[in-house]
């Protein structure tokens, strides 16, 4: 099901960072319903094959491109395959990204360097390029960032992943002004809880009830459906977000007002 119209991204090429799974794959299918023409990007090229395959059998027009976005010459190589299949990039949503829980007094520098370097590094190198790309195609385009929901309240265990999707937001913000001139949108999403396969691995190999306690805190007493955000996306990405640019939108049950996300007991 979708709540667009096929029409709506008709003609649109959208290119997805992390796009083979979880979010960035559901993400890739909402932007594929209302019509665009997708470039999955990832690291692992099994995973891209199968779901590049699905989109497939789907309908969607699709590549997949393996990519590592901390590699500025792969991220360039990404771009130039887009273009080279589709004529053009319009969307880039940059969903790639990766964190780990640890308290900030035991992470090392390594910890710290790997998700800096992924979380903002990456999405730089991925946003620059993709509008240098904009800008030669004088299209215009929308960027979107998929961040985190406590963004501007903070996560006890996470210090190294807030850092680095601030220094995101700092960035859009700067980039919205700087881009207004080429009409290159650029938003951020701060998701809340939005279970998937590797967050669910990656909370039981911490606490088992780590999962259970964030999905009670939300005062709408659920997870986030992965479609939910995917529509959000579409909309940002379309005609009807076209006077939109710079904004932080949040969507998580309404988690942030209360007690919001920990991950480690302080």
């Amino acid at each position: 099901m979708s709540i667009f119209s096929k029409e709506l991204l008709k003609g649109q090429v959208a290119i997805i960072t992390g796009g083979g799974t979880g979010i960035g794959k559901q993400i890739a299918t909402e932007l594929g319903k209302a019509g665009a023409t997708l470039a999955i990007a990832g690291r692992r090229e099994d995973v891209l094959i199968e779901t590049e395959k699905e989109f497939k059998e789907q309908g969607f027009p699709v590549i997949s491109v393996v990519t590592d976005i901390r590699e500025p010459e792969q991220v360039q190589q990404l771009v130039d395959q887009t273009v080279e299949a589709f004529g053009q990039v319009n969307i880039l949503v940059n969903n790639a990204g990766g964190q780990f829980p640890k308290s900030s007094l035991e992470l090392t520098p390594n910890g710290w360097n790997a998700v800096i370097d992924t979380n903002l590094n990456g999405t730089f190198y991925m946003t620059q390029a993709v509008a240098k790309q904009m800008v030669k195609q004088e299209s215009g385009g929308s960027i979107t960032n998929i961040l985190v929901s406590f963004l501007h309240r903070g996560a006890p265990g996470i210090a190294h992943s807030v850092a680095a999707r601030n220094g995101v937001y700092g960035m859009m913000r700067t980039l919205a002004l700087e881009w207004a001139k080429h009409n290159i949108r650029i938003n951020s999403i701060g998701p809340g809880v939005f279970v998937t396969e590797a967050m669910q691995k990656n909370m039981a190999s911490a606490d088992e009830t780590m999962l259970k306690n964030m999905i009670d805190a939300v005062p709408m007493k659920r997870g986030g459906k992965l479609e939910e955000l995917g529509w959000l996306v579409t909309y940002l990405s379309s005609p009807a977000a076209e006077y939109m640019t710079g904004e932080f939108i949040v969507i998580d049950g309404g988690n942030s007002l209360g007690h919001g996300i920990t991950f480690e007991a302080y």
